[in-house]
């Protein structure tokens, strides 16, 4: 057996493959040998499996594929012309997010030295475009801390560092990055129409024009200036679809309505110290909660709810002190001091916000019976999961007392828990 000596600088797929087998040999493994021996034996056998299919089968299959996939790429840029250069652009951000945009550098020292190289102006107009989006997600999203991200990370894209917009803005909201790559399409096709070459390797930005061609200067600002402003457009135009952006407020006006009427019928004023009920359905204790951790109290006392509709409002006056990515927990700290949790059914993490809608940002201020989130019981329920929903005082230990005022059904607003002096 001939092993073939080569180097994998500048590859990233073999690092991707490794990865994988690594993650997949370690869970094996885990499994099948003993636990005494697990901690000494785990690791060493892992490395060793992963190594040894790494550099005999799959790193050079890996080398390979990469090197297809980047002249692919460089034959696209130069016999399709301006189609290709679009779709260039528009597969540029994945290939950033994976890392892979690392494997065209050596092609593109190459093409410098040869004259000049069209991959600067491509990689610019990508991450300039991924800064437009950021900014126009900026503008659209609720939450506070967000939006400070959004702020800086979207002015450090522009400049060519853009992990901080991508993975902390545009993936996590998903339509700023897809407004991105259209932005970057446009613009990678305007650069390669008019043939930008940089003659050295340089930063990925605006200020990347110092590196261009001095003929080509004024083409690479405006192929940078279209993809900002496509990035923008885009990613505004996706903001207002609700296929993309699930911070929509679906019938909030019919729902808020509905729930002022509710809580009008219910309650006139909130007493201090008392939660009250943020779901209509049947209050149990939380000794009865299908899940150990809630059942034994372990993040605090309270009572849950199984509710019988979809509609979560807030049980008092508060701040929304913390919102998951997935939708199915909120946090509150309401004007007394009190700490709640509230986790909208049982495992509910795993369906990744699905079926979820939520009404509110982190750092809101909320009133008693303002709606917070709905959600579609049937759907969740058909999905396997029990809806049930814990109500926690999450710093109970700082309180003498935690009682539960009502078990049995329920109306939202009604008077759930009450909170005894501090300690």
């Amino acid at each position: 057996m001939e092993i073939e000596k080569v180097g994998y600088q500048g590859t990233v797929l073999p690092v991707l493959a490794a990865s994988y087998i690594l993650s997949f040999v370690e869970k094996k493994l885990h499994k099948h040998i003993p636990e005494v021996l697990d901690n000494l034996l785990t690791p060493l056998l892992t490395v060793m499996i992963t190594g040894f299919i790494i550099f005999t089968v799959v790193g050079g299959i890996m080398r390979t594929a990469g090197d297809i996939l980047t002249n692919s790429f460089v034959w696209m840029h130069d016999t399709l012309g301006i189609v290709g250069g679009m779709i260039l652009g528009f597969l540029y951000s994945p290939l950033t997010m994976t890392g892979m945009h690392h494997s065209l550098l050596p092609i593109d020292i190459q093409m410098v030295s040869a004259g000049g190289s069209f991959l600067l102006a491509i990689a610019s107009c990508n991450n300039v475009a991924q800064g437009g989006a950021t900014v126009c997600a900026m503008l659209r999203v609720k939450d506070k801390k967000l939006k400070s991200v959004a702020a800086t990370s979207g002015v450090s894209a522009m400049l060519g560092i853009t992990e901080p917009a991508m993975f902390g803005v545009n993936l996590k909201l998903k339509y700023p990055f897809y407004g991105a790559m259209l932005g970057s399409a446009l613009g990678c096709g305007y650069v390669t129409l008019m043939n930008v070459l940089n003659t050295a390797p340089g930063t990925a930005g605006i200020v990347g024009f110092v590196c261009v061609q001095p003929q080509n200067m004024l083409n690479f600002l405006i192929g940078v200036a279209i993809s900002i402003v496509g990035g923008f457009v885009f990613t505004y135009i996706m903001s207002n679809m609700k296929r993309f952006n699930k911070e929509l407020e679906q019938n909030m006006t019919e729902e808020t309505v509905i729930v002022e009427e509710s809580i009008q019928d219910t309650i006139l004023v909130t007493e201090k110290n008392v939660i009250y009920s943020p779901l209509a359905g049947k209050a149990i204790t939380m000794k009865e909660v299908p899940d150990d951790t809630f059942a034994a109290e372990v993040l605090g006392k309270g009572m849950a709810i199984i509710p019988n509709e979809g509609k979560l409002v807030a049980p008092c006056d508060a701040e929304v002190t913390a919102l998951v990515d997935t939708k199915h927990a909120i946090g509150l700290k309401t004007t007394d001091g009190i700490e709640l949790l509230i986790h909208i059914g049982i495992n509910t993490v795993e369906l990744d916000g699905k079926y979820y809608n939520v009404y509110v940002a982190q750092g809101d201020t909320v009133k008693a019976g303002q709606i917070l989130l709905t959600f579609d019981i049937d759907k969740i329920k058909e999905a396997g999961y029990n809806v049930t929903t814990p109500v926690i005082i999450v710093n109970s230990y700082e309180y003498q007392k935690v009682e539960g005022l009502k078990t049995g059904e329920v109306k939202r607003m009604e008077a759930l828990v009450k909170v005894g002096d501090k300690i």
